[in-house]
């Protein structure tokens, strides 16, 4: 039978513990290695996060120990990190309560990040209509590609990574570039100017990050919302002197009022850690098909070149037509394009090959909804 430690004992345990030099736990933190100016492995400093979980552990009294891991799997990265125990906090998850359900907690906020237009030094405008004629680069698959395509007699030069589009401004290939503004201040280092950077408000476009903890630690997260609370202007500062900053401000409702009736989120999915509305196992229809809009018109990017909603700016392109172009055949069509992609199109686009890039389960929920839009005539 195991015995009860005796009084003496246990005060003996609890001075043992009081000891100078007793190794408290570690603050495990959880950071993306190459999110620069956010989180880096490399250079001389790591970037925002990691200079705000050092302080983080400080505060508690813990080492501060780093394990890096890629967050472009999405949640995937959240389940194989976060709640996987590798780790005791995830700085930079969107700061969205239920976005894991009841198993992730927000602490925070952190940061507010999103789209800002970017335009050579001195340069600025008043509203994202003086763009029409312009040359704007952007990054494919981004918020900021769909809020574009819906602003007609623009330009758009479409590149892999916001950071391209960058250097397009910057060798006077572009006329301004709308892309997430975490990379700004490490282009402008490397082409040795200084743009003019313009914050953009409107739907899906800008958030806010948050510290993520597993619902098993519940004190600790309440705990870091605490300090996190008091740390607001030291965190700004740090993200200044990394060179994040705004030389204006402005507006842009470019969702559909359709959309806008509906009740979307004003908040979209963190580039940060890739957001996708999952829908849950026996799902009805009615869910699927909502998961397939969120899909094609955020996070797969599909509205870019058919416009939000699949509302398309030609008939080439208006996805609603499909089955009055192909008739009781508009399935195997549609089958044929996402997963093989087509070299020459009506519109004379390029459609890419989604077969490699997105799951069966992704383009089944795309094809739910789009049946529900099907026109008649």
């Amino acid at each position: 039978m195991r015995r009860l430690p005796t009084l003496a004992t246990a005060a003996a345990l609890a001075l043992l513990a009081a000891r100078p030099g007793t190794a408290a736990e570690p603050l495990r933190v959880c950071l993306d290695p190459g999110t620069p100016p956010l989180s880096m492995i490399r250079g001389e400093r790591h970037g925002i996060y990691y200079e705000v979980g050092e302080r983080l552990a400080a505060a508690l009294g813990r080492p501060f120990q780093v394990y890096w891991w890629p967050t472009d799997l999405g949640k995937r990265a959240i389940r194989l990190t976060l709640l996987a125990d590798r780790c005791d906090v995830m700085l930079g998850v969107p700061n969205v309560k239920g976005l894991m359900g009841p198993r992730l907690l927000v602490a925070g906020p952190l940061l507010e990040l999103g789209y800002v237009l970017v335009l050579p030094e001195g340069a600025s405008l008043a509203a994202v209509e003086e763009l029409r004629g312009k040359r704007v680069a952007v990054a494919f698959n981004s918020e900021a590609q769909n809020a574009l395509a819906t602003l007609d007699g623009v330009v758009p030069m479409t590149f892999r990574e916001p950071e391209q589009a960058l250097r397009a401004l910057a060798a006077g290939e572009a006329d301004a570039a709308f892309v997430w503004e975490a990379p700004v201040p490490w282009i402008e280092r490397e082409a040795g100017r200084r743009f003019s950077v313009i914050a953009v408000d409107g739907p899906r476009l800008r958030w806010q990050s948050a510290a993520g903890v597993a619902r098993a630690n519940k004190p600790l997260r309440d705990r870091l919302d605490e300090i996190l609370q008091g740390m607001r202007a030291e965190i700004a500062a740090i993200a200044r002197d990394y060179g994040l900053r705004y030389d204006g401000r402005i507006a842009w409702s470019w969702l559909p009022a359709t959309a806008e009736q509906r009740g979307e989120l004003p908040l979209g999915p963190s580039p940060i850690v890739r957001v996708a509305a999952e829908a849950p196992a026996g799902a009805d229809g009615q869910a699927i098909a909502e998961r397939g809009r969120d899909l094609f018109n955020s996070v797969l990017g599909c509205a870019h070149c058919h416009g939000p909603d699949a509302v398309g700016p030609d008939k080439a392109r208006d996805l609603r037509r499909m089955k009055i172009r192909y008739r009781t055949g508009w399935t195997d069509a549609y089958w044929e394009a996402v997963l093989e992609g087509r070299l020459q199109t009506r519109s004379g686009l390029v459609m890419p090959a989604w077969k490699d890039t997105a799951s069966r389960e992704e383009l089944e929920a795309i094809l739910a909804w789009l049946t529900d839009l099907q026109l008649s005539r």
